[in-house]
């Protein structure tokens, strides 16, 4: 199993994750808040924090757990690149 240094030496892979988890997450908030009828521009800053604050731990958690279920993610393989 790799280590904590290893999972963070190809960060490209978090770039990604972490945006596509901060927006899913802010636009489900949004579509929740607009179904329950709040039109303000304060929930739609509210649904941001929301995602911010919940989105980048899920995006960090979601590409480690990538990196660890994945065989094909050896450190062997970073090596020999």
């Amino acid at each position: 199993m790799p280590t904590r240094s290893e999972l963070r030496r190809h960060p490209r892979l978090r770039y990604f994750n972490i945006p596509m988890a901060v927006l899913c997450i802010a636009g489900a908030a949004v579509v929740a808040a607009l179904a329950l009828g709040y039109y303000s521009l304060t929930a739609f800053a509210v649904c941001a924090a929301f995602g911010l604050v919940l989105g980048i731990p899920a995006g960090i958690w979601l590409t480690h757990r990538m990196k660890r279920l994945d065989p094909g993610w050896p450190p062997e393989r970073l090596r020999d690149a």
